[in-house]
């Protein structure tokens, strides 16, 4: 699929298929089953989150095709007017499945094994000086990997038996190629799936939309709380519906504000979680890392908007 000869932007050959895109962060919602109780609905989310060595090797390739993008765009810089896009939907895309590596939980010995050798990675990443985001967030935002993994999988250069084909996939040694995805699930985008990923970026969630649906589930949080007696599914659901209204909060702060009320979204979404310290601080932390992203991106100026009333954010 993936055409590494092309020499610039301008020489890639783009497939014609139509190919739905989604993110990782988008995708979370269709693995809520179908129940009539909200709690069990919400609890039974956990035994459905992707393997993170799943999200991580499509992150990789998310990646590796946004940095292929950059280095053809170098060759070529007139042609990157055209076909920017591109580029900020890997973006896009790549950041959401780093985020969801950090706010999906482990539910596996490879789950905890991928946890202990991205907190290392970071760690050691950020300590280079190779860091992309605040290393402050980094720091907080990897606490409670640490937490959820175990350290005992990873013993300085040497794996653990059992851990070998995982490390492979961790490396990228194995990555996922392109399936035949109908959009319900994510998928792998190289850039030759350009004309998809420039509509896909063309075409933004509503971001206050997003807002009220995690202010939605953060108050059923609190009601679910309150109940007398307690559900039995009620700590369950509360951990499903916390990663949901966190992922919404992360896709917020990664899509750059196209319109004033997209910024008032992004002010209302720092606000809310700056208010929310009772909250785990690694997913508040997120939400921070993906605003900063879309602010990078918003930076290109043009169609998106970072100034209200005259002040910029």
């Amino acid at each position: 699929m993936t055409d590494n000869t092309a020499p610039s932007l301008r020489d890639l050959v783009f497939t014609t298929d139509s190919v739905p895109v989604i993110d990782e962060l988008a995708a979370l919602d269709t693995l809520l089953p179908e129940l009539p109780d909200a709690l069990e609905c919400h609890a039974a989310l956990l035994e459905r989150l992707p393997p993170i060595l799943d999200l991580r090797g499509r992150a990789l390739v998310h990646t590796r095709e946004y940095e292929r993008f950059l280095t053809l765009a170098e060759a070529d810089p007139s042609a990157l007017e055209h076909l920017v896009d591109i580029g900020n939907a890997l973006a896009v895309l790549a950041h959401a499945g780093g985020i969801a590596m950090l706010l999906v939980p482990p539910g596996s010995a490879e789950d905890r094994f991928a946890k202990a050798m991205l907190a290392k990675e970071r760690d050691q990443q950020y300590r280079n000086g190779g860091g992309v985001h605040d290393p402050k967030l980094m720091e907080r935002a990897l606490r409670r990997s640490f937490a959820d993994s175990d350290s005992r999988l990873v013993i300085g250069a040497r794996i653990l038996a059992g851990m070998g084909e995982a490390a492979r996939h961790f490396s990228g040694a194995v990555l996922p190629q392109p399936g035949a995805g109908d959009g319900t699930a994510p998928d792998v985008y190289h850039l030759e799936h350009g004309p998809a990923l420039e509509a896909w970026f063309d075409d933004p969630p509503d971001l206050a939309l997003l807002l009220g649906e995690a202010r939605d589930l953060l108050a059923s949080v609190e009601a679910w709380s309150q109940a007398e007696p307690p559900s039995p599914f009620w700590y369950g659901a509360r951990r499903g519906a916390l990663i949901l209204a966190y992922a919404r909060l992360c896709r917020i702060g990664l899509w750059p504000a196209r319109t004033s009320a997209d910024l008032v979204a992004k002010m209302e979404t720092e606000r809310l979680i700056s208010e929310r310290t009772e909250d785990p601080d690694a997913m508040r932390a997120l939400v921070e890392i993906a605003l900063g992203v879309g602010r990078r991106i918003a930076r290109q100026g043009g169609r998106f908007v970072s100034v209200l009333g005259g002040v910029e954010l």
